[in-house]
């Protein structure tokens, strides 16, 4: 792994890590002065219906640019942005500063989007295929380390240095992004000529994603998946830890923290065994897969803290696992340009399921209880493995993953 590879690596963690500090400042900032949860809570909503749309014009965008000048040029207009709602915060809060405050968080997340499906084609472009697995896995562990620490601390940080300074270092965090993005040399094409229309550019992605045998099973699996992710968001949760555990909010931290440190953890292991996964990546993809759906389906039934802690402790390499392998697979499965827009189709679709599993998930735990959405969630997730076992395993489907650019 080369100088860019680093140079990329310091530049997602100092973005994700900026961007979480940043989060949490516009949370404090509507509820400290508005006093309103619904206008704090909007900001999560907004944030991830931006990033969705960035993911669909994303196909077009990338094919005028490299994709480190892309990423480049995002960074730059994030950090316009930033300096516009750092002054808005030293105004009087009124409806139309809220409303200002929201388009501007709108637009920061539409170009902080761009940068998950941007990376991973530049890292295929960068790293060989060899050292794939090891180079994802590195990305990740560094990142989770730093999101962990951000996520856990950010709340001392405002605390003790305030809502203007806490936002000057997200402002700090993107400017060492943008030095570093100068750094990464990556030989891919900077433009490419194409007759066809917007929409045909568009779909590009979701043809391929649907073209590919493999691929379409994965995304299968992925949906499933994405519907049961919203059982970990912080009101799920809270109600898991007070009603099945009968713990209060420190414990609920504990809960987060566990599951952040496992991803860490997994991030670790699967870095220090990546020859391991070579050639083998639907195996541990699967095997990831199937023990975070089982690990879920346990955890439904606790009603020990100390055991529900555990139990998320081990969710984190199993869903490092599967996440990081199933990562490769999609680099192996086109060349740059096409992966870009294969990204975006999936990172699309998923994030649309979400949303909807946002409300969804929550009008079920009230139905039936936060007990029996784990458990079912757990279900569908050992379902998920098991159809991706059957397809990409009995049937072969997943075997032209295991290596890089194939035909379909």
């Amino acid at each position: 792994m080369n100088r860019s590879f680093f140079a990329l690596l310091v530049s997602q963690t100092t973005t994700n890590l900026g961007f979480a500090l940043y989060t949490m400042v516009v949370v404090l900032h509507l509820f400290d002065k508005t006093g309103s949860t619904t206008l704090a809570a909007t900001v999560t909503l907004v944030s991830v219906v931006s990033r969705m749309i960035s993911t669909i014009f994303l196909p077009i965008i990338s094919d005028k640019f490299k994709p480190p000048k892309l990423l480049m040029y995002s960074q730059m207009s994030q950090l316009i942005l930033l300096f516009v709602l750092f002054e808005l915060f030293l105004q009087v809060i009124n409806t139309i500063n809220i409303i200002i405050i929201f388009i501007l968080l709108g637009f920061i997340s539409f170009f902080n989007g761009f940068f998950s499906p941007v990376k991973s084609s530049i890292v295929k472009s960068i790293v060989s295929r060899s050292h794939r697995v090891k180079a994802n896995s590195l990305i990740s562990s560094v990142d989770q380390t730093f999101l962990f620490a951000g996520w856990t601390f950010g709340g001392v940080l405002l605390a003790f240095l305030g809502k203007q300074n806490t936002l000057f270092i997200t402002i700090c965090l993107i400017i060492i992004s943008i030095l570093s993005l100068s750094l990464v040399k990556a030989n891919m094409s900077s433009k490419v000529e194409s007759q066809e229309g917007i929409i045909t550019r568009i779909a590009i992605g979701w043809k391929y994603l649907f073209k590919h045998k493999g691929l379409r099973i994965i995304i299968i699996m992925d949906l499933m998946e994405a519907w049961v992710g919203t059982i970990w968001i912080g009101a799920v949760t809270l109600t898991y830890v007070q009603d099945a555990l009968g713990k209060g909010e420190t414990w609920w931290g504990y809960i987060n923290g566990g599951y952040y440190l496992g991803t860490i953890l997994g991030g670790i292991l699967v870095y220090r065994f990546s020859k391991l996964l070579q050639g083998r990546l639907t195996s541990f993809m699967l095997f990831g897969s199937a023990a975070f759906g089982i690990l879920t389906f346990a955890y439904g039934f606790v009603s020990e803290p100390f055991i529900a802690l555990f139990l998320v402790l081990l969710m984190g390499p199993s869903y490092q696992m599967r996440d990081l392998a199933q990562e490769t697979m999609f680099q192996n499965s086109a060349d740059e340009g096409t992966l870009t827009k294969i990204l975006s189709a999936r990172s699309t679709l998923v994030q649309l399921i979400f949303i909807a599993s946002i409300l969804g998930i929550g009008a079920l735990t009230d139905l039936i209880g936060v007990r029996l959405v784990y458990i079912l969630s757990g279900c569908l997730l050992i379902f998920s493995s098991l159809f991706g076992l059957i397809n990409l395993q009995l049937y072969k489907k997943g075997i032209s993953l295991e290596n890089e650019n194939v035909n379909y």
